[in-house]
This record gives C-alpha cells, sequence and structure tokens, in this order.
C-alpha cells in the first residue's frame, strides 16, 4: 500500500520560512558572528584610544545580555523569525501569482514558479537595496544618521518591492499582445530604470571609521577593510541561501497531496 503524506495548508506556509531561518542562522553563526565580533573589538579600541588622545576616562557600557547570549539565543531568534515572515510573504505572493496564472488558462510548474518567484523576492527585497546602501557590521555608522539611514533604506526597499510587482503585472498584461520575452524584457527594463533613478535620487552615506592619529603620528588603523567587505559579501550570501531554501522547501512541499484546515480536525 502505497505511503500517503498530507500536510494542512497552515503548515506549507510556516515550514519554508523556519526552514530558511535555520539555515540562514547556521551561515550567519559561522560566517558572519566572528566579522561581528571583529568590529565590536574594534570599536572597544578605538573608544580607547580616543579617551586616551582626549584625556578622558574610557567608561566600559554595560550590556543587558552578553555576548554569547546575543550570537547564539537572540540572533537565532531574530533571524527564524524573519525568516518565517519571508515564508509567509512568499506563500502569498506563490498563491495570488498562481490564481492569475489559472484565471488566464495558465498551468504553471510548481517547482518553477517557486524557484522564479524565489529569485525575484530576493532582488527585489535584497539585492536592488543593497547596491545602494550595503550591509554594514553594526559598529559602523554615525549615530547621528542612524535615522536618515533607516529611512533611505526602508524608502528604496518599498521602491523596489512595488516596482516590482507593477513590473510582473505589465509582464502578465503584455504578454498576449507581444509574447512572453519580449513583454518580460520590457518589464525588466523598466524596473531597471526606476531603480536606477531611486539610487540617484536617494541619499549616500559613507561613515566607515578612518584612522586615527596623534602627536607622533597614525595611533590606529582605519576600519579593516577586509571585515567589512566580507560581512559585505557573506551578508548578501545569507540572504541568497535563505530565499533558496524557501523556494526548494516550498517545491517540494508542493508535490505532497493538500489537506484543508477543516479536513484536519475532522
Amino acid at each position: 500500500m502505497p505511503l500517503k503524506i498530507e500536510m494542512p495548508s497552515a503548515v506549507r506556509f510556516l515550514v519554508p520560512g523556519a526552514v530558511s531561518g535555520v539555515a540562514a542562522f547556521t551561515f550567519s553563526r559561522v560566517m558572519i558572528e566572528p566579522l561581528i565580533g571583529s568590529a565590536v573589538d574594534y570599536e572597544g579600541a578605538r573608544e580607547r584610544v580616543e579617551s586616551q588622545l582626549t584625556g578622558g576616562d574610557h567608561e566600559h557600557g554595560h550590556e543587558l545580555f552578553s555576548r554569547a547570549v546575543q550570537e547564539n539565543v537572540g540572533a537565532a531568534v531574530g533571524v527564524v523569525v524573519f525568516g518565517v515572515a519571508m515564508g509567509v510573504l512568499f506563500a502569498a505572493a506563490y498563491a495570488a501569482i498562481r490564481a492569475v496564472l489559472e484565471r488566464r488558462n495558465l498551468a504553471p510548474d510548481p517547482t518553477g514558479l517557486a524557484l522564479l518567484l524565489s529569485a525575484g523576492m530576493f532582488v527585489a527585497i535584497v539585492l536592488m537595496p543593497s547596491l545602494k546602501y550595503l550591509a554594514n557590521p553594526p559598529t559602523v555608522g554615525l549615530e547621528d544618521t542612524v535615522g536618515a539611514r533607516s529611512s533611505a533604506f526602508l524608502t528604496i526597499t518599498v521602491i523596489s518591492v512595488v516596482g516590482a510587482c507593477v513590473a510582473a503585472a505589465a509582464a502578465l498584461a503584455w504578454s498576449r499582445r507581444w509574447g512572453t520575452w519580449r513583454a518580460a524584457a520590457l518589464a525588466i527594463g523598466g524596473y531597471a530604470a526606476v531603480m536606477l533613478c531611486a539610487m540617484a535620487a536617494l541619499p549616500s552615506f559613507h561613515e566607515v571609521a578612518g584612522p586615527l592619529t596623534g602627536p607622533d603620528g597614525l595611533v590606529l588603523d582605519g576600519f579593516p577593510a577586509e571585515v567589512l567587505a566580507e560581512f559585505r559579501l557573506y551578508s548578501l550570501v545569507n540572504h541568497a541561501l535563505m530565499w533558496l531554501v524557501i523556494g526548494i522547501t516550498w517545491a517540494c512541499l508542493a508535490a505532497l497531496p493538500r489537506v484543508s484546515a477543516k479536513d484536519s480536525l475532522a
């Protein structure tokens, strides 16, 4: 007798994000957390040097949670919750796009649609905003510009997501008149043009700490360029991994038979 595995629809919305969150946290813990530790050590060394140059006392700030708790428990909870949120957003977008395609008498391949959508959401939510505002370690940036940097990043993210949605809708509308590939090319070109205009209009921030000099010359080098470059690269790879896992997990679950919440309670 063949084994038949059924999964409630509600579980399908949560599992891909949870799995991707675990994968992203694992990667972050191994590859990114050491870089954050290096950034924190540099900040401490810079504060000590600045206090010596100004003749003041260096005050050690009291942390509510230790670094071990922050990088293990706190980071794990935050990344998994973020993954679940992105997984639910992906599921809603997948259901909406599939419904539109089916109304047009199109039968999309579940695996192909899941992978294509996960790649598109990675580009719209992560990649395009990151081309303007690259990720920085927690210690990089001025406190006075936190609000401005956050607002600018949120603005370009909203523009990117809305622009991607409009481009996808336009491609579907134009596909019957001009064909799939030509419509897709026009939509992608329009989206790229909007993003280039947004990147040019929004402000730029260059706040990486430079070297410190004293009466005797150089006292402390600037923020390590290698740490900054690796943090930005691994942060982007980590997001790509999360969206890839979401797409693959959803594609695997799509092959399982559906069961409604009412049936699961029966």
